[in-house]
């Protein structure tokens, strides 16, 4: 993280010099020096010394193809602009090389490319109007698109509203970014719409396939519940609704997906969704359906551990009995890991030696952190768990689990899109409570919030009065209570005054003591700030007296918790009713053999997703499953399921605005 922070200063320091340069043939022979020197700045952040006799730790993100090819094609966009004998054609290249580095995640180069163009318009402006308007709305354009790819909505908002695109090019960009701005703030169906009418304006086959896979990104964000509901007197978006429910069915049904598609093809035959598309969709599960999975679950039977590991268990053969995806029956093999003795790469290859295609496990970090510094595995492995390093260059490893911090930065992402940027953190003096805490408070500041206050509180009390307290100032409102009785010399009336300059409260907590705190949070003048908090608060189960001091309260948690039609779920509670503490793990086992199924298909697609029983998944770039959490509040001592109302870009900004 200092490397990526001393590289951004030296590129901002390099930026700043070149500005300074005489606008002389100079400073167009010294446009290559200043690329070398940007990009060795940033390489410089992936380059660590280690011993002669150590083995390099990966620490960061692995390049892959096709960001290797895009980068090509960035740098021969900058030769030419190099080698251009205008100004608007080296005008017009870096910002098509611009355009390439946002596309493959590289904000830093994209930004330097910006901040050149910027220097153009200002030293040598077009002669002409509509150049001039040409080369300001491809400044707007990009600085939007950086603002997109940076997850700022509220800055992108403004900066769109802004654009005035002159060229056919321009116009196609600015509504592809109201799309993507939809998307961002949850408005999926406003981006699907947005996309199926720009799809008429784009001819390039490799572009309307960009637009296709977004359409089908926003499509597959949505939660079940909200894809069923969704109706439209469009034709084409009707056609694309019906899809993603075939395909999000088929997930768990695979066995029939082609016939189910092909049937889809008949109800719309003329639906403008190109075939490769389609048969990409088809020929993923075609493998996963002809091929015999032979499966190894690696996880711990006895020990500490022991109990977690028999619900995953109980979910992993519940959803093998009641598997209907494949016409052949996959077999299944356990072994345990809990002898210390046999390490897990002994049973890693004893499993390969008797026939297993995919692994499930291990379960434990330290071993998940040695199988990542491995180039590969000889069979796909999904963990149960998560690497310490997010970076991942293994192929072959999956990573997937319930992961704490994940729940965090989702409560940080939708109190962002609330509006609700100025937090107040109240967290357990655990190493748990920490990391939820330190998760939360990072994703949060990344988008534009700030955390004024923080607080930790004991876990062996049930007295949250001092803590609280001094989360909302409130010893300070007392001083100066005290201050003015000395000044006037008698005793006077005063009600207590909490801090004012937050909205919002991150808990983390479980459900003991949150049942505590929300009360207290009461009793102490903050009945009306909203209260964010994970799963983490909710047993799972309802229980109405215990948890009606929770009323109020937003949490995230898993579809199997919060919208639950599947028979696994009774068979979960007829046959392990006294496990009913343990149902998420239950439902993660479910997810891990449902997931064997969909590897191929969500790897390497950022328009994959897989509708879970532990929330809708995706693989990042790094192979690690992330789980899109539903959203429900306490009311009457039960959570009740809710979809996020969402703040317009420009009713924050305004309301932004009224609040400075």
């Amino acid at each position: 993280m200092t490397a990526h922070i001393f590289a951004a200063a030296l590129i901002n320091e390099l930026i700043h010099l070149f500005h300074k340069l005489p606008d002389t043939i100079l400073k167009s022979h010294t446009l290559k020096l200043f690329f070398f020197l940007c990009i060795a700045a940033l390489s410089a952040c992936d380059t660590q010394q280690t011993k002669p006799d150590e083995e390099a730790v990966e620490t960061t993100r692995p390049v892959t193809e096709k960001q290797a090819t895009l980068t090509e094609e960035a740098e021969r966009l900058l030769e030419l602009a190099e080698d251009s004998d205008t100004e608007a054609e080296r005008f017009k290249y870096r910002a098509l090389a611009a355009r390439i580095y946002i596309e493959i995640d590289n904000v830093e180069l994209a930004q330097v490319q910006l901040a050149l163009l910027k220097e153009k318009q200002q030293d040598s402006p077009a002669t002409d109007e509509t150049s001039a308007q040409i080369e300001t709305a491809t400044i707007l354009l990009l600085t939007a698109e950086i603002a997109i790819a940076q997850n700022d909505t509220v800055t992108a908002g403004p900066l769109i509203d802004e654009i005035k695109p002159i060229t056919r090019e321009q116009q196609i960009n600015f509504y592809g970014l109201k799309a993507d701005l939809d998307h961002l703030s949850g408005r999926y169906m406003h981006a699907v719409d947005r996309r199926v009418q720009l799809d008429s304006y784009i001819t390039e086959a490799k572009e309307k396939s960009k637009n296709n896979k977004k359409i089908w990104a926003a499509l597959s964000s949505m939660s079940s519940t909200q894809l069923n509901t969704q109706r439209s007197s469009n034709a084409t978006i009707n056609g694309w609704l019906d899809l993603a429910k075939v395909v999000r069915s088929g997930q768990s049904n695979i066995a029939k997906l082609e016939d189910n598609l092909l049937d889809w093809g008949t109800r719309h035959p003329a639906h403008p969704v190109n075939d490769k598309f389609l048969s990409e969709l088809i020929t993923v599960y075609q493998a996963d359906i002809s091929d015999r999975k032979h499966i190894a679950v690696i996880l711990p039977m006895q020990g500490e551990l022991s109990n977690v590991t028999a619900n995953i268990k109980n979910g992993i053969l519940s959803a093998y009995y009641r598997d209907a995806n494949t016409t052949v029956k996959p077999v299944i093999n356990f072994y345990d890991s809990s002898n210390e003795e046999v390490t897990f790469n002994q049973l890693y290859l004893q499993a390969i030696e008797n026939g297993a295609t995919n692994i499930i496990g291990p379960l434990d970090k330290v071993v998940i952190n040695q199988l990542t510094q491995r180039r590969e595995l000889d069979v796909p492995v999904l963990t149960l768990n998560y690497a310490e390093n997010p970076f991942n260059n293994t192929d072959n490893l999956f990573q997937f689990g319930l992961s704490p911090e994940d729940e965090a930065h989702q409560v940080a992402e939708l109190a962002i899109k609330q509006n609700k940027k100025r937090a107040a953190v109240f967290y357990p003096d655990s190493e748990w409570g920490k990391r939820l805490s330190q998760a939360f408070t990072d994703r949060y500041v990344s988008l534009g919030g700030r955390v004024l206050t923080t607080a930790d509180y004991a876990t062996n009390t049930n007295d949250y009065t001092r803590p609280i307290r001094a989360l909302f100032n409130l010893d300070q409102s007392a001083i100066r209570h005290r201050k003015v009785e000395n000044t006037i010399s008698k005793k006077a009336i005063s009600v207590p005054y909490r801090r004012q300059d937050i909205d919002m409260i991150f808990l983390a907590a479980t459900p003991r003591p949150a049942r505590s705190i929300m009360p207290a949070f009461k009793f102490h003048h903050a009945s009306g700030l909203p209260v964010y908090s994970t799963s983490h608060v909710y047993t799972g189960n309802i229980h109405k007296e215990l948890d009606r001091d929770l009323n109020g309260l937003v949490f995230c948690d898993l579809p199997w918790i919060l919208q639950n039609n599947s028979m696994l779920k009774n068979v979960f509670t007829q046959n392990w009713p006294q496990q009913e503490n343990f149902t998420r793990l239950y439902a993660l086992g479910i997810d891990a053999y449902r997931l064997i199924y969909n590897l191929d298909y969500l790897e390497n697609k950022d328009f994959a997703f897989y509708d879970g029983q532990t929330g809708n998944i995706q693989l990042d770039e790094n192979n690690r499953v992330t789980r899109k959490l539903m959203w429900a509040k306490f009311e009457r001592g039960k959570p009740v399921y809710f979809e996020p109302a969402i703040v317009e870009p420009a009713m924050a900004e305004t309301s932004n605005a009224s609040d400075n």
